[in-house]
């Protein structure tokens, strides 16, 4: 899954509500049509703390996407297709077709897109090359697939972004309850800064046996993020809240509420290395107020940019510290180290 463009970047980040991936660094396949390749891969060990746990070392090829792009430059019309492959995913979907939408952008900044698309919510992007690290935040908002109908609106420094779909995170095809997600934007040229509202009404679902399996929820999320960047020097800072969600950290019937922040620093050391650090942490309580999960982590990711333009390739490592109760590449508690390379052309 890859966002439009990647966020880290001030002066791509004001197109990526809406229009398709840009063309920097695609291949033109002829009069508006263009293909993006990505691939990520890596090693992994982890050296969790908990009582008996044992090191754990991984090596695999994560992805490859291509995305497939049409713009008719008179009339404004647009149409996306991302293909996907997972190598390390054993299930049916090693290979789908994981994005797929059309659209058309208007004069005066207004534009919209239907079919099957990304949220822009979110600092960090689901993959690897979306994202300085390569291992994601504690609590952080993550482009999530959706089914609907996007639009928006642009002028000068500021944006609205506003979106009717199937599911806020769920994706499930399943209109009779459609979630809302709006976000509001401001871009300038050393500053971006987003803000996120998603309302998902989550039905209780009984499999045909008449016994609902989790009662109904109104899942809701506000996700605020800036970024300020001072030359080589990019800040950036996150803050969600999060109501009423059931999602990986608890058994279907706990519902929870809680709030993550996170703390991101980058420093381009010349044109190949960078480094970059960062903090995270996420607390969420159950409907009586008992902890589901308390977890923080620390980051160090320096990268080396082998090739930059037409074609991307780098190098990155992860040195994560983390402690808690959330899982996150097979470990609570421990350190993680993490060795990877992405390629975009």
């Amino acid at each position: 899954m890859t966002k439009s463009t990647t966020i880290l970047s001030a002066s791509i980040a004001a197109s990526a509500l809406l229009l398709p991936v840009s063309s920097q660094g695609s291949i033109e396949l002829g009069p508006g049509f263009a293909v993006i390749g990505q691939f990520d891969g890596g090693y992994r060990f982890v050296d969790p703390t908990e009582e008996g746990s044992q090191h754990q070392q991984t090596f695999s090829s994560n992805e490859f996407q291509l995305d497939f792009d049409y713009i008719h430059t008179d009339s404004g019309l647009f149409a996306h297709v991302e293909l996907e492959a997972r190598t390390s995913d054993q299930t049916d979907n090693q290979f789908r077709a994981e994005a797929a939408f059309i659209g058309r952008n208007f004069a005066e900044g207004v534009g919209f897109k239907v079919g099957k698309f990304i949220s822009p919510s979110g600092y960090e992007g689901a993959e690897a090359w979306d994202r300085f690290t390569r291992t994601t935040a504690f609590g952080g908002i993550f482009a999530y697939l959706q089914n609907g109908v996007a639009g928006y609106y642009r002028s000068g420094i500021f944006n609205v972004y506003g979106a009717i779909v199937d599911g806020a995170w769920s994706a499930d095809n399943d209109f009779t309850d459609p979630s809302a997600e709006i976000q509001f934007g401001v871009t300038t040229e050393a500053f971006v800064s987003r803000l996120t509202i998603a309302l998902e009404k989550y039905n209780a679902d009984d499999n045909l046996d008449g016994i609902p399996d989790h009662p109904p929820q109104d899942r809701s999320m506000i996700n605020v993020w800036g970024q300020y960047s001072l030359g080589a020097l990019v800040l950036a800072a996150e803050y969600n809240l999060l109501a009423d969600m059931n999602q990986v950290l608890s058994p279907a019937a706990t519902a929870w509420d809680g709030e993550a922040a996170m703390l991101f620093a980058k420093y381009s050391i010349n044109e190949h290395w960078k480094l970059g650090l960062r903090y995270s942490q996420a607390e969420y309580e159950d409907r009586e107020g008992q902890t589901v999960s308390d977890s923080s982590e620390l980051t160090l990711t320096p990268r080396y940019q082998i090739l930059d333009g037409a074609v991307e390739w780098d190098f990155r490592a992860d040195f994560r510290w983390q402690d808690g109760d959330n899982e996150i590449a097979g470990v609570y508690d421990g350190f993680l180290f993490e060795l990877g390379t992405t390629l975009r052309f």
